[in-house]
């Protein structure tokens, strides 16, 4: 009898006959991962010879003579370098100056910018740039520049951030005082920043501006006298020195003038 055999009818294989499909996707993925493993291997020697080139490994680094001239602060340079040198440089030319703003601004929040240079043969040139000080606080020799929110720290006078901005200056007693610590215990830095301003406007011929440390009052010397002002009130107290100013007619010959830091209900004058 005669057999038949469907379409879809297998039988055994024959010798000579061609390999399974298993045989031959395993051939193909094979060829395939030897396709990526070479690619593999080919980008990370790319790699090694440029991005992590030895000529790019960071191993000195040089800080700019501007820097230094604005804020010379080797702690600075010294926190820096820490998040800088091991690193390459070829790795750090995409988001790196960003990286090292975020990394110095947690110790130095007034830091402006950064910028990093290569000058070839694992040595980099790295250039700060600062935003000034809102004001000067003066303590004998000592100088402190103060930013927002209150953040301060003391400045070389050679530094070109303590040559600009206003300056206030205390008492002498101060003199050996090393930091601000509890400076702004009785008028906080928000009220300084609220009032300076409006200060040097009415009084830009003010040759030197006094806060009495531990107290609520400050000294303005100005025309030749003392003016004595109380923390709360400063505009109304400028207004009260403009109509003295103005009105009382033996105002040249005065030497103190006390606006309120004894009473705010009256103008205390002295010859």
């Amino acid at each position: 009898r005669s057999r038949t055999h469907l379409p879809f009818s297998r039988g055994r294989k024959k010798r000579g006959q061609a390999p399974s499909f298993i045989a031959f996707a395993a051939q193909k993925w094979g060829a395939i991962m030897l396709v990526i493993l070479l690619s593999l291997f080919l980008v990370i020697f790319l790699l090694k010879g440029t991005w992590y080139n030895p000529a790019y490994l960071i191993q000195t680094i040089e800080y700019s003579p501007e820097t230094k001239a604005k804020y010379g602060n080797t702690e600075l340079f010294v926190l820096a370098s820490k998040f800088l040198r091991g690193k390459y440089y070829n790795t750090l030319r995409v988001g790196g100056e960003s990286q090292l703003l975020d990394w110095v601004r947690k110790d130095y929040p007034f830091v402006k910018s950064a910028t990093i240079s290569f000058l070839g043969n694992q040595k980099i040139k790295v250039d700060f740039d600062f935003y000034e000080p809102n004001f000067l606080v003066k303590m004998g020799e000592r100088k402190f520049g103060v930013w927002k929110d209150g953040v301060n720290d003391e400045l070389d006078p050679k530094w070109s951030l303590a040559k600009s901005g206003f300056i206030v200056d205390t008492p002498q007693y101060l003199s050996g005082t090393t930091s601000l610590s509890g400076f702004f215990y009785e008028v906080d830095y928000y009220r300084y920043q609220s009032y300076l301003p409006a200060i040097q406007e009415a009084l830009p011929e003010m040759t030197r501006f006094v806060y009495l440390a531990g107290s609520p009052s400050f000294v303005i010397f100005v025309d030749g006298k003392m003016v004595f002002f109380y923390k709360e009130y400063p505009l109304y107290q400028l207004q009260k020195l403009a109509w003295l100013k103005k009105y009382y007619s033996d105002y040249k010959e005065l030497k103190t003038i006390d606006l309120g830091s004894l009473t705010q209900e009256k103008v205390i004058v002295r010859k």
